[in-house]
């Protein structure tokens, strides 16, 4: 199982628009990665306790990890758009490693980051909502992402057969 900080990483060295790389879009992203990883082998790449709020998958701990890791991971405060504020998460230092990912917690990052690098937010939220732990669970309940896509492999595998 990699580790949060090594995910991050990862996801931030890789990511092409580092000035999207919000504590949402970010949060999301490991998010997708984990949802990723579960679907292909039926257990997360972080331990995250995901849960379904107002706002989609959260956690706090990719903001808490970034800011507890401040001589691995940069925190700017800047504005989106339309002025609200916005934190941009990125890396000090370009030469980075990352341990303690294996190569298919690799393949699940780099797949997050193949299919969201060209969406802008809309269609990124878009994407993340339209996850099957999003689209079929109560907002405030805790996501085990590996019975559900345990449960959603299911489904499908019924919906085939009929």
């Amino acid at each position: 199982m990699g580790n949060l900080e090594d995910v991050m990483a990862y996801l931030c060295s890789r990511y092409p628009f580092k000035e999207e790389l919000s504590k949402a879009r970010l949060t999301k992203m490991v998010y997708l990665a984990d949802w990723r990883m579960a679907l292909t082998k039926q257990s997360q790449i972080t331990n995250l306790d995901w849960t379904f709020n107002h706002y989609g998958p959260y956690v706090d701990d990719v903001k808490d990890a970034a800011e507890a890791n401040e001589g691995r991971f940069t925190i700017l405060k800047t504005t989106n758009m339309y002025g609200s504020p916005k934190e941009v998460i990125g890396l000090k230092r370009k030469e980075e490693t990352f341990a303690s990912l294996s190569e298919p917690e690799i393949a699940a990052l780099d797949h997050v980051v193949a299919m969201t690098k060209d969406l802008t937010w809309a269609p990124f939220i878009k994407l993340v909502y339209s996850t099957y732990p999003i689209a079929t669970q109560a907002r405030h309940v805790h996501l085990d992402l590996a019975q559900l896509a345990t449960k959603y492999q299911r489904e499908l595998a019924a919906v085939q057969v009929t």
